[in-house]
């Protein structure tokens, strides 16, 4: 099953039980703010144009997101919203190495990722006001993904085109808060090297992102 087939089966999963009580439409337009957790792809020519071991690359980044969504059509069950998400997060990561004439290790090179994303979305909600879950993609969005070196710092990464699909589901507590949660692939294109960059391949980078939503 494809990643895209399994995060619309999720998303469906989830709705279910929210679709099936019949109560007030959603609400014209909400908010979310998210801390966020992104896996990447290993990147052995990443790696070797930066000196270092395949190891030494990270593949995580943790920082935080958000969005905001408004409603356009609505009903009892579904509702067709218009949006965006910004996403921002950094990963380092430093291996011990073993130096010739040393008794113990010592620290190599610090790696560093950084990612940054905006994204456009249309989405497919299915519920009602007080809970709700979501499909939803979007073409069109910029991402700057970069890794560079502590000790040899990059600047001036180029934005790179990407499209982005997932879900998720908003559980309010109350009239204006609840908790949410999406799931979300992003498909950024290649990036060729540059002065003070190593080239990045094209590659999909998965996030999953928590938090509140306000409405």
């Amino acid at each position: 099953m494809s990643r895209a087939s399994s995060s619309l089966l999720i998303c469906l999963l989830l709705a279910a039980p929210a679709a099936a009580q019949q109560k007030e439409p959603l609400a014209p337009f909400v908010v979310d703010v998210h801390g966020v957790f992104a896996r990447h792809k290993a990147e052995p020519s990443v790696a070797t144009d930066l000196g270092v071991e395949a190891g030494n690359v990270p593949t995580r980044t943790f920082g935080l997101g958000g969005g905001a969504h408004v409603y356009v059509l609505r009903s009892t069950k579904l509702a067709l919203g218009v949006g965006a998400n910004f996403a921002f997060g950094r990963g380092s990561r430093t291996l011990e190495i073993e130096e010739e004439g040393s008794e113990e290790p010592v620290p190599g090179p610090t790696v560093r990722r950084h990612f940054m994303t905006l994204s456009p979305e249309l989405s497919l909600n299915f519920g009602h006001r007080n809970g709700w879950s979501y499909i939803s993609a979007g073409m069109f969005g910029r991402s700057k993904l970069y890794v560079d070196r502590a000790d040899a710092p990059a600047s001036g990464a180029p934005f790179r085109n990407t499209i982005n699909y997932g879900g998720g589901a908003r559980w309010f507590t109350n009239d204006h808060l609840a908790f949410s949660l999406d799931l979300r692939w992003y498909s950024i294109d290649a990036q060729p090297a540059s002065a003070g960059l190593v080239a990045q391949p094209k590659t999909t980078v998965l996030m999953v992102s928590g938090g509140i939503s306000l409405r």
